[in-house]
């Protein structure tokens, strides 16, 4: 059988490494190229599955291709990087995001990544032959884009306006990536706006540690979404054919009842 070919954005993120996990699982089904930034080699995140593949390891910038995996050492920000991950395939996933709080600190590097990076993607999926009409595009969105959720307003809708809350620059950049998405020539393609994803890992989720957390009025409501589970909903939109109404569509993504929580019972 022929493997179909699955371009990852974001593999070293923290959703985006799980993503590539559960991809991983299904390489007898999947071919798999990553585009991860030259210092995340000092990460060594890939190095095992380097091995396995029988990639060389490289440093720095540069191509490594194996058996059935391709990592892009290079960034999403630089064109030829981004076209180089999506040449070929016929997927592409996108778990890529500069989220906050180093979006507020850093909005100008957030523009960067949320919203020219994803432009970069459209772009080669564009070049590619026939790609508006044949490579399928998942993008991340976030339910920060419509805001705040204070009790009467807490049950979020797709249709929901768009309403970030004040000085939220990855809100805001995410808004703009998305509607780059929706406004594109591609003819398939699907926004899952992800809650709050929670890392699995301990030492992940402790580095969420900053004054962030008490931006949130304490009454304020939240579904929250573990890394794994945001995944495993990612990877298998590869299960969903073409003719489905999944298509064109935006969707909200959370963890179900048993994770909603207000602000205050979270802290």
């Amino acid at each position: 059988m022929t493997r179909k070919k699955v371009a990852l954005f974001g593999a070293s993120g923290t959703m985006g490494f799980q993503a590539f996990k559960e991809l991983w699982k299904r390489r007898d089904r999947f071919e798999i190229t990553i585009l991860a930034l030259p210092s995340d080699q000092k990460l060594k995140l890939f190095r095992p599955y380097e091995k396995e593949a029988g990639l060389p390891s490289i440093q720095g910038p540069g191509i490594a291709q194996g058996d059935g995996l391709k990592i892009v050492w290079g960034d999403a920000t630089c064109y030829p990087d981004v076209l180089e991950t999506v040449r070929g395939v016929d997927w592409v996933l996108d778990a890529m995001a500069y989220i906050s709080p180093a979006a507020d600190y850093h909005p100008q590097q957030a523009r960067a990544v949320n919203v020219d990076a994803i432009y970069n993607i459209l772009r080669a999926i564009q070049e590619q032959p026939g790609g508006a009409e044949r490579i399928r595009f998942i993008y991340t969105g976030t339910v920060a884009q419509t805001g705040n959720r204070p009790a009467g307003i807490h049950v979020g809708r797709v249709g929901d306006p768009l309403k970030p809350s004040v000085f939220d620059t990855y809100a805001l950049t995410k808004i703009a990536g998305e509607r780059a998405v929706l406004e594109s020539p591609l003819r398939y393609w699907a926004s899952l706006r992800m809650t709050f994803i929670m890392p699995t890992n301990f030492m992940e989720w402790a580095g969420l540690m900053d004054p962030i957390l008490l931006h949130m009025p304490l009454d304020a409501y939240m579904e929250n979404l573990t890394d794994r589970d945001a995944v495993y909903g990612l990877v298998n939109c590869l299960d969903i054919p073409e003719d489905s109404d999944f298509w064109r569509r935006g969707y909200n993504m959370g963890g179900g009842p048993e994770m909603r929580c207000t602000a205050k019972e979270y802290l």
